[in-house]
């Protein structure tokens, strides 16, 4: 950096500059959209962000990755449709919608959202959004609790902030997409200097009880199972700051009047999700749809499509949200198959015979199915859609990004703590696919992941070199 003139400097930070503000305005507009009813406008989020940022901080290095990634997505498509029977092009290009929470993650250059300010900024809002659906959140929940008489059970259903920002239930994706958007902003805040002290410590409260009320326990399970696991990663021999220990406390602080308040208010609950989750992997449980696509998919898939465990089907051709919502069973019923307004109900054979056929089969049976038996999630998704070389490639950038954090961890012991917050927060994500189909439902991860992104720069890249 030195060996830049110095005007040239002062041009490059004006444009740094430029991409600090654009992005905090287009996280902005992002978690309010996020966070309203309107779940159709969360699809069209990350495209029209990562375009707002390149329109006000053009940069070579983000147009040339958005032009790679299009071109990689062309040759895909291109070669699934040479090799795999009966390909849609509609459905291809749905998927690539499904999944553009990713969108910015892959095209913006982190190194120039390395800013300290820019930090501070997104924990403010972020903070000040966490008080807002915490508050509704707890109303909610407590409006329930008068209907069934008890915190526990069903009524963390009602926990859905403004997604759904009335008394009853939705009956949708509302209560685990709260969930999810909370469990990520606690975590990008959880770093503020003074976070359990005088008004800061109320909205982290406010956060974790509304959490803890929505009792959507593979949410909790997930982040339990997240945080121990980037415990591990981060961990170096080298001592721990003050700083650090006192983060530390932090964490532990909150993590123990979590565990306190769930067991109290929703006991039962974490009982049978343990249980609920055992039997929806058992692959002799032939009644469970989890267990039905599971089986089918490891034992007579690969007979009708011999390359599908290598390349897979193709991306959108089979289990993946994009599929489903294009086949007119996921948002319609068998009798009245609803497909996307630009589009007429289409479906792969494939997809009929093992996706749409469960999903007849289980509404005609007038069974509950939670997410947990749900038969479709992300991870079987790239496998079924991409193949093993799909689900390896993923793998291997997962543990790229991880591998460099934890590097700049053990180098910077002021830089464990953050690093531990921004592994746990990856890894949240990653684990939240082998629920449902997560990762194409850009208003549960998208706020998250743009968060993560600026943690992510501040911990690789030095933020006074912006």
């Amino acid at each position: 950096m030195n060996a830049i003139p110095r005007t040239s400097r002062a041009v490059l930070a004006g444009g740094w500059a430029d991409l600090h503000k654009a992005y905090f305005v287009g996280f902005v507009a992002v978690l309010l959209a996020c966070w309203s009813p309107l779940k159709i406008l969360a699809y069209a989020l990350p495209t029209l962000f990562t375009g707002w940022l390149l329109l006000r901080a053009p940069s070579g290095i983000s147009s040339n990755r958005l032009a790679g990634l299009l071109s990689f997505a062309v040759l895909v498509a291109f070669v699934h449709s040479l090799i795999v029977d009966e390909f849609l092009v509609f459905n291809f290009v749905l998927a690539l919608i499904t999944y553009s929470a990713f969108l910015p993650i892959l095209v913006i250059d982190s190194k120039h959202l390395a800013s300290r300010e820019l930090v501070i900024q997104l924990r403010r809002v972020t903070s000040t959004m966490i008080v807002v659906q915490g508050v509704i959140g707890i109303i909610q929940a407590v409006y329930g609790a008068t209907q069934t008489g008890t915190f526990g059970g069903g009524n963390g259903d009602h926990v859905q902030g403004t997604i759904y920002p009335f008394l009853g239930v939705e009956g949708g994706f509302a209560n685990p997409m709260f969930a999810t958007n909370m469990v990520l902003m606690l975590l990008a805040c959880l770093s503020m200097p003074g976070v359990l002290s005088g008004p800061r410590r109320n909205y982290l409260v406010i956060g974790v009880v509304a959490l803890v009320l929505a009792s959507v326990v593979h949410v909790m399970a997930f982040l339990i199972a997240a945080g121990g696991l980037a415990w591990f990663i981060t961990r170096s021999r080298k001592p721990p700051t003050k700083a650090t220990k006192a983060s530390q406390r932090r964490v532990v602080a909150v993590g123990v009047f979590a565990v306190v308040l769930g067991f109290a208010a929703i006991p039962q609950d974490f009982v049978n999700g343990c249980n609920i989750a055992e039997h929806a992997v058992n692959v002799d449980a032939l009644e469970v749809p989890r267990a039905i696509m599971l089986y089918r998919v490891f034992t007579q898939l690969p007979e009708e499509a011999p390359l599908q465990p290598i390349i897979g089907l193709g991306f959108g051709q089979f289990s993946s949200r994009a599929s489903l919502m294009s086949s007119g069973m996921f948002l319609g019923t068998e009798d009245a198959r609803r497909s996307l307004p630009i589009g007429s109900p289409q479906a792969t054979r494939l997809a009929t015979d093992y996706c749409v056929a469960l999903l007849i089969a289980f509404a005609e049976s007038m069974q509950t199915m939670g997410s947990t038996h749900q038969p479709f999630f992300s991870f079987l998704s790239v496998y079924t859609e991409l193949g093993l070389i799909g689900v390896l490639v993923l793998l291997l950038a997962i543990f790229r990004v991880l591998r460099r954090v934890q590097r700049k961890s053990r180098e910077h012991p002021e830089l464990r703590f953050p690093a531990f917050l921004f592994t746990t927060g990856t890894l949240f994500v990653v684990f939240l696919g082998f629920q449902e189909n997560y990762w194409e439902i850009p208003q549960a991860i998208l706020v998250g992941l743009l968060l993560l992104k600026v943690a992510y720069a501040n911990i690789i890249h030095d933020p006074d070199a912006s």
